[in-house]
C-alpha cells in the first residue's frame, strides 16, 4: 500500500466550501482524489467520516491539541504558518472490498470550534487479486 502524505496548510480565516477535487496519487490499487475548505492552532481536533459506496460508517473525534502537554510539535501554530506533517501508516493484512471509498477530515480549532480546514478524499479501490 502507498503510505499517505498528510500535508495542511493553514488558510485565513474565510469560510471556503468544497470545490473541485485535485488528483494526489494513484497506485496499482487505488486513486486518491481531495478537495478542501477552509485558524491559530491552540486546541485542535479532527471529526473523520468515512463511507464505503453507499454505507456510512459512525463519524470518529480525534483529539490532536488540548492546549497543554501537546505531543505534536505544530500545536502551537500561528494563523499563517504552514504545517507540514507526514504520518506513514499501511494496511498491510488487510482486504479492503474494490470500490469507491469517500473519507471527509475536519479539522476543529480553538474553543469556539471553528473550521480550520476540511479536506474530501475520494479513493477508488481496485484490488488485484490473484
Amino acid at each position: 500500500m502507498f503510505p499517505l502524505m498528510l500535508f495542511s496548510t493553514l488558510f485565513s480565516s474565510t469560510f471556503t466550501e468544497p470545490r473541485e477535487q485535485h488528483w494526489i496519487c494513484n497506485s496499482s490499487d487505488a486513486s486518491v482524489w481531495y478537495s478542501y475548505c477552509g485558524r491559530d492552532i491552540k486546541k485542535l481536533y479532527f471529526n473523520l467520516y468515512l463511507s464505503f459506496n453507499t454505507l456510512e460508517f459512525p463519524t470518529r473525534t480525534e483529539v490532536i491539541c488540548r492546549g497543554s502537554d501537546d505531543e505534536y510539535s505544530f500545536c502551537r501554530a500561528l494563523k499563517g504558518e504552514t504545517v507540514n506533517t507526514s504520518v506513514p501508516f499501511s494496511f498491510k493484512g488487510i482486504l479492503f472490498s474494490k470500490g469507491r471509498y469517500r473519507f471527509v477530515v475536519e479539522a476543529i480549532a480553538g474553543n469556539t470550534e471553528e473550521m480550520l480546514f476540511c479536506l474530501n478524499f475520494t479513493i477508488i479501490h481496485y484490488p488485484d487479486i490473484n
